[in-house]
């Protein structure tokens, strides 16, 4: 009877060997095999963030723990017994988690970065001369915008005068995308501000505009207008006629000084 009962241990010891030796129970690597998904969902989530991203502070961080992913991803899990897969599930679940958590904070910086690009390229850049035709010399030409109330810098520069008649080359205007109201405020030599009127900036080409600053003195109005290319190029016109039509009383002068 005892022999018996030895034999019978026996055999339940070696078939539980055996189950051990031929791998995990099918609940249990079910288990390993969706743990190990989610680990390589949220690898691939973090990955692909980081990628979208300036901030590559994380960087060093991610390799480490792809590598460790990467031998996890290459297991047979098939061969490991339950006591084995549930040691491997913490490290999975570790490794999981941090990923998520990382994820979670390069998504926040994502939101915050994709945020400033979006406002940045609301903001268009005009190039634009300005010709002054105020009837007064210049120290200050700013554009305002109404709809944010806020100033660009002064366009002639500190110290220096945009004399009567004379043309400013070179400006950039940073016009707002969602804003539909401005205004130029230009100031005197005396330090006098007076304000321009003018139509939607939006409008203006990229580049190559020319704007006409004039002032009423009578009126108290003024305006800053983007003349017809017909009259910039008729103006042109008219000052290249000035220069090389000689007056007559020079021209005799000029010949009574050749004989």
């Amino acid at each position: 009877m005892k022999k018996r009962k030895l034999f019978t241990t026996t055999i339940v010891a070696v078939m539980g060997a055996m189950l051990i030796a031929c791998g995990p129970t099918e609940d249990k690597l079910l288990e390993a095999e969706e743990a190990r998904t989610v680990l390589l969902d949220s690898r691939k989530a973090a990955e692909e963030t980081f990628l979208d991203i300036t901030d590559s502070s994380n960087k060093d961080r991610l390799e480490e723990l792809s590598q460790k992913t990467a031998e996890i991803e290459a297991m047979d899990l098939s061969k490991l017994n339950d006591k084995k897969i549930d040691a491997l599930l913490s490290s999975i679940n570790e490794l999981t988690q941090e990923y998520q958590t990382m994820g979670t904070d390069m998504t926040a910086v994502l939101n915050e970065e994709t945020s400033v690009r979006q406002e940045k390229a609301k903001h268009l850049q005009k190039d634009v001369n300005f010709i002054n035709k105020t009837g007064m010399n210049l120290s200050g030409l700013l554009l305002h915008d109404l709809t944010m109330d806020s100033y660009s810098d002064n366009f002639i520069g500190s110290g220096v005068t945009l004399n009567d008649g004379y043309t400013l080359m070179g400006a950039t205007l940073d016009v707002y995308e969602d804003s539909n109201e401005w205004e130029f405020v230009i100031t005197s030599e005396g330090g006098t501000n007076y304000i321009l009127t003018c139509g939607n900036l939006k409008e203006l080409d990229q580049n190559g505009v020319t704007i006409v600053l004039e002032y009423d003195a009578n009126t108290k109005e003024g305006n800053a207008q983007v003349p017809a290319k017909e009259e910039i190029e008729e103006e042109g016109q008219e000052e290249t006629d000035e220069i090389t039509d000689i007056p007559e009383e020079a021209a005799s002068t000029e010949e009574s000084t050749d004989n």
